[in-house]
């Protein structure tokens, strides 16, 4: 995903303008290159925040593409008419992640050297924050990968690696440091404000959104071999008892509705394969709204064309026959101004919900899964009245074995998280829900049991670091917490 909402795009190139002309300063000196890139007294911390906060953004949904992203291996999305990817994946897949070595990870770290150095703690706290992230990420994605070493350009060609705990526990070191941070006034002084362009300069959401997130990678360690089930389920309540409590507390890129390229996921709407009528969404995807009732089927998609009032689904490769073109995402929904979503606080209840299930605590799991569901139809739009309806089924009543439990929660959490965050692929590799039918959801698909596990390495680190042994099998074996 390489585009760039356009205001983006104008505070990357002033930053880059503002470090040539700081480069340039001594031009008449032979010994110092006037095109190098350096720091300079221009570079302040107000400036660079909104610019990482802008890669930060595309990073956290670079694998939204509709070919070969993760829409169409979960069924949010299918393409007509073509054969849809068999999940065989090629060294190349999920170089934007590894990319952030010297991109938003590499700029979230400086960031946070500049304002530790500079005594603008909030600064610091926030960079931590947005650096902790990305450390979670690799680690999930490659299980184990270099830390900082790898940041260092010609001067480390070869970083060793650090195991996917180590890689937590980075990232969790710097959530704590962040949130003491940001509970004390800022020793420096700049305080973030509307450079900020996430949060606002609000250090309370800041805060909740660290505990979230900790709560989030907590849950993912579930099946970890080196811990249990209910020990993760105890951090992860009492993480979120300080975690977000309301949608105000999402942690959006908001794009603006006057610039026509902002938003890939507006561009995926309009290309070729879509017809112009939108995205297609797959056959999975709509069967299970519908087993549900859905009330947010309406808001998201058009109704097909052989059932006037009704949706339908596509599996992914089919031609689509006269008379029965399926359901589209509607241009009112997945719209220029779609936000790039972060993390949001529906997330956060079933996370909660799931914990307490880990705990056979089924009417707390069951309170929670519903405040949630609630939580997202309120984001996108849902009448009071139906939210209500859609709660009261039994079908929502929450089972009282926890293999139940857990495949109703993730049903739920998935159809409150589509085109949101990553988090619907890495449940089901660690939950194996929801339950898949890659058969029925993908035409003519060459593996039929389960899509790509884990990332390869960049075929060029494999070549030139002797750290990294060879490629995974990545359709047999994620990460360490790939383990139930």
């Amino acid at each position: 995903m390489k585009i760039f909402n356009i205001s983006i795009k104008k505070h990357v190139l002033f930053i880059m303008l503002l470090t040539l002309l700081t480069g340039c300063d001594d031009w008449i000196d032979v010994d110092t290159d006037p095109n190098s890139i350096v720091d300079g007294p221009l570079i302040t911390e107000d400036i660079m925040l909104i610019g990482i906060e802008a890669e930060w953004a595309v990073l956290a949904t670079e694998r939204f593409e509709t070919w070969n992203g993760f829409p169409q291996w979960l069924s949010w999305h299918a393409i007509e008419g073509s054969v849809p990817p068999n999940f065989t994946i090629v060294p190349s897949y999920g170089n934007a992640v590894w990319n952030s070595y010297s991109a938003s990870l590499k700029h979230a770290v400086e960031l946070y050297e500049k304002a530790k150095e500079n005594g603008n703690t909030h600064y610091q706290g926030v960079a931590g924050i947005i650096a902790a992230f990305h450390w979670f990420y690799i680690a999930d994605v490659y299980d184990q990968a270099p830390l900082e070493e790898a940041m260092q350009g010609l001067d480390a060609l070869q970083p060793s690696l650090a195991s996917q705990a180590t890689l937590y526990a980075r990232a969790n070191g710097l959530l704590d440091e962040a949130i003491t941070l940001l509970s004390a006034p800022n020793q420096g002084d700049l305080v973030p404000d509307t450079d900020d362009y996430l949060l606002n300069g609000d250090m309370d959401k800041w805060i909740r959104y660290a505990y979230s997130l900790k709560a989030r990678q907590a849950l993912r360690l579930s099946y970890d071999p080196s811990t249990s089930k209910t020990t993760q389920a105890d951090l992860v309540l009492s993480f979120l008892q300080n975690g977000m409590t309301s949608n105000d507390d999402n942690v959006m890129w908001k794009h603006l509705e006057e610039l026509t390229n902002a938003n890939p996921l507006w561009g995926y709407m309009t290309r070729a394969y879509s017809g112009g009528l939108g995205l297609t969404p797959g056959n999975f995807l709509i069967d299970l709204m519908n087993s549900y009732n859905d009330p947010r089927r309406p808001i998201m998609f058009t109704f097909s064309e052989e059932f006037p009032d009704g949706f339908v689904g596509l599996r992914a490769g089919e031609v689509v026959q006269p008379g029965k073109t399926p359901s589209h995402w509607r241009f009112t929904y997945l719209s220029m101004s779609y936000p790039a979503q972060i993390m949001m606080y529906a997330e956060t209840e079933f996370i909660k919900a799931e914990a307490y299930a880990f705990k056979g605590q089924w009417a707390l799991a069951e309170e929670a899964m519903k405040a949630g569901i609630r939580a997202d139809m309120e984001f996108v739009g849902v009448d009071p009245v139906d939210i209500d309806s859609y709660l009261a089924q039994a079908s929502l009543t929450m089972p009282t074995n926890e293999e139940d439990a857990q495949r109703l929660i993730m049903e739920q959490k998935y159809m409150a998280n589509l085109y949101r965050t990553n988090e619907t692929y890495f449940d089901w590799i660690r939950t194996g829900y929801p339950l898949f039918d890659f058969e029925y959801m993908l035409n003519n698909v060459g593996n039929a049991e389960t899509f790509p596990r884990r990332f390869p390495y960049p075929l060029n680190e494999v070549e030139r670091n002797p750290n990294i042994t060879g490629q995974p099998n990545w359709l047999v074996k994620g990460t360490t917490w790939d383990n139930k």
